[in-house]
């Protein structure tokens, strides 16, 4: 099992996470204590080496990859050769954890034994986190960037960029999808169990529930005042689909059109013209006569787009009749809220027919509102 554990921690630095030899013996011995229950492996090693919320995501990657379900077996296997199986009463709690200590440092050393004379070593570990800090500052830099402000090679860090948001935000689904299957403290069958023990609550009774996946329908304003948005917003669903029972984008101008995403990309399944002045009321319109099968109480409905509207008709009425349709309505807005409301927006006519108007002007915004839509 320290054996494992060595490994695993090697490829979790590798992955970025910055990892000393006093956090590693430390999570070794954490993983002594729990045993080699999954999710209790996990946290224990996570509350151990992920000093920095930004680097759990990395973390939980790797681990998903070492130790995934199908290989369960083989940590076990590892933990009862070192006798250190949960409950086994062999050895000495934390017995070899500062050996396998010593062997994690003495594997770093051996992959470059000449830096360590000469201090090669330590200039390009110094670089190469030089150039991690640099390569984060740029994107917390691009993401916080207003979408209406990004140039052309901008647009296209973005779009290389989406690929890795969208593997954080699916770890944050599956985290808080655990997490809600575990369910909530049932307090009444908890305190019937610790009558037995004096009424010391040793055993949590919990209620069991299964989250029941929604639907999502996802209408995108494909004009060029937001077009980089909806790309990011649809990149970042596409790899999620597996969260929802049925997934199904729309992308408008004046007239809605399905579309899928390819290479993270927004591909049309129809014409769609880009060049059109915006007609949101014509839309939703044609959303509620061609798509009202979609649209269940297990929907979940996204707008996003700024609701720009060339001054036509809004047709908040349509609006309202769709969110009666669904569980719920969320409207993203890809602009800085100071312009909601001016000129020819909209936003005020449909606000009262939302769930939740949201501001995701730039990246940051954009993840932290499907942050809050995925809770």
């Amino acid at each position: 099992m320290r054996e494992a554990l060595t490994d695993f921690l090697q490829e979790v630095r590798a992955a970025g996470v910055p990892i000393s030899l006093a956090e590693a013996i430390d999570a070794l011995r954490a993983a002594t204590t729990v045993g080699v229950e999954r999710e209790p492996l996990r946290e224990a090693l996570a509350a151990a080496v992920v000093k920095d919320e930004a680097d759990r995501d990395a973390f939980d990657e790797v681990f998903e990859r070492f130790f995934a379900p199908g290989e369960r077996r083989r940590p076990k296997r590892a933990a009862r050769r070192a006798g250190i199986e949960a409950g086994s009463g062999r050895g000495r709690p934390g017995e070899g954890i500062a050996e396998a200590g010593s062997r994690f440092a003495d594997r770093e050393r051996r992959r470059a034994p000449s830096f360590e004379r000469d201090g090669e070593r330590r200039s390009v570990q110094s670089a190469r986190g030089a150039a991690e800090v640099l390569r984060r500052r740029r994107r917390r830099e691009l993401l916080r960037k207003v979408f209406r402000d990004l140039d052309a090679a901008e647009a296209e860090e973005m779009v290389a960029l989406a690929a890795e948001l969208a593997r954080r935000f699916r770890a944050r689904l599956t985290r808080r999808l655990r997490r809600s299957r575990r369910g909530r403290l049932d307090f009444r069958r908890t305190l019937r169990r610790s009558i037995a023990h004096g009424g010391a609550a040793f055993h949590l009774a919990l209620r069991r529930r299964r989250p029941a996946r929604p639907d999502l329908v996802a209408l995108c304003d494909a004009s060029g005042s937001v077009r980089h948005a909806a790309e990011l917003f649809a990149a970042l669903l596409a790899p999620c689909r597996e969260y929802f029972r049925r997934m199904r984008l729309l992308l408008y101008v004046d007239a809605p059109v399905e579309a899928s995403v390819e290479n993270g990309r927004l591909v049309p399944h129809g014409p769609i013209d880009v060049h059109a002045f915006s007609d949101l009321g014509r839309v939703l319109v044609e959303v509620e006569e061609v798509w009202a099968s979609a649209l269940t109480r297990n929907t979940v409905l996204v707008v996003l787009g700024d609701a720009r509207n060339n001054r036509r008709p809004a047709r908040a009425d349509v609006l309202g009749r769709l969110r009666a349709r669904v569980r719920a309505l969320w409207w993203l807005v890809p602009e800085p809220r100071a312009r909601w409301g001016t000129g020819d927006s909209a936003i005020e006519s449909y606000r009262p027919h939302c769930d939740a108007v949201l501001e995701c002007a730039s990246g940051a915004e954009l993840l932290a509102a499907l942050d809050r839509l995925a809770r």
